[in-house]
């Protein structure tokens, strides 16, 4: 048994040279170097919006608490704030600057991301609007995701959401919430070659996909993190505690999974009652990862990708607990 949990560790591993710009982690390590990671943030606000960013400033994994304490907080990958349009005293500046954030996301969660990114707007614009300052102060918000697979099946690399009017959709309805997402492989709608180099190179981070000057200021950015010796002893400390975690839970709901799924097999004193309860008692033990991993305040990204599960059973556990409490 245990070397068969020592074989499924090494393959879930992969080294920090291995990470792509689309993991998590190395993204984040990139955009953390100061000087270097605002640049990365620029060049990539420029290739897929197709103008120039002058000063920006960036916050890796910014936090948003929610309006209460039993409400759900988010954490952006990079919250950027774009000061290049505004005035250059920045300090008397009475408008907000634009807000962009920008979203590498692995994890496939097709019917959750349009009301995920609802409530990442209406949780960023929750703490944009000071005491005293009228609607008309509050800044754009650019949320953009970038994906490996397709978010709404019609193979486009870029798909620009705004609301607008059902009845008069020519009418003009600007309330700066916009939301892109951008899907690696897509072909349709004609996407400029910078910007397929560039998700093809976020996707598939290696020399062989440097094919322009920004992507290779990108990579020397991405070389830089996988060099240092501080991001590699992260890493190694976030797989190290998150393999312990992935462990420990995974033998709580095994256990608790087995013992009911066994349990019910007995019941019923059938070969078909046995499989459903083995059956029912690995959903259950997968319950219970979950309901672990929530009190560890692991985000439900990162629970789908250790458990291997939909966003649909982490928001059904979440709220049999939020039912409980």
């Amino acid at each position: 048994m245990q070397n068969k949990s020592s074989e499924t560790t090494r393959h879930h591993f992969r080294s920090l040279a291995q990470l792509d710009l689309i993991d998590n982690f190395l993204f984040q390590a990139t955009i953390s170097q100061g000087e270097a990671g605002e640049e990365v943030c620029r060049i990539l606000l420029r290739t897929i919006l197709g103008r120039p960013f002058g000063k920006i400033r960036i916050v890796p994994q910014k936090p948003f608490l929610g309006p209460d304490v039993d409400r759900h907080g988010i954490r952006l990958d990079a919250y950027i704030e774009d000061w290049s349009t505004l005035s250059s005293d920045i300090a008397n500046a009475e408008l907000c600057p634009d807000i962009y954030d920008i979203e590498p996301n692995k994890t496939s969660e097709k019917a959750m991301l349009p009301k995920r990114m609802r409530y990442y707007h209406g949780l960023i614009d929750s703490h944009l609007l000071d005491t005293g300052k009228t609607y008309d102060t509050l800044p754009s918000v650019f949320i953009i995701t970038i994906l490996p697979y397709d978010p709404f099946g019609q193979n486009r690399m870029v798909y620009t959401i705004k609301n607008c009017c059902v009845e008069v959709p020519e009418l003009p309805y600007d309330d700066g919430a916009v939301k892109i997402f951008l899907y690696t492989k897509g072909t349709e709608g004609n996407p400029g070659k910078e910007l397929r180099d560039m998700l093809k190179y976020i996707e598939e981070t290696t020399e062989q996909n440097i094919t322009n000057p920004d992507i290779a200021a990108i990579h020397e950015a991405v070389s830089q993190a996988k060099q240092s010796r501080e991001v590699g002893i992260n890493y190694m400390k976030s797989w190290e505690w998150e393999d312990m975690i992935r462990k420990e839970a995974t033998a709580e709901g095994l256990a608790e999974g087995r013992e009911k799924g066994l349990a019910e097999g007995r019941e019923k004193g059938l070969a078909e009652g046995r499989a459903e309860g083995r059956e029912e008692g690995s959903a259950n033990a997968k319950r219970t990862i979950i309901r672990n991993l929530l009190t560890q305040n692991f985000s439900e990204e990162k629970i789908c990708q250790l458990v291997e599960c939909s966003p649909a059973l982490v928001a059904e556990v979440l709220s049999s607990m939020l039912h409980q409490d």
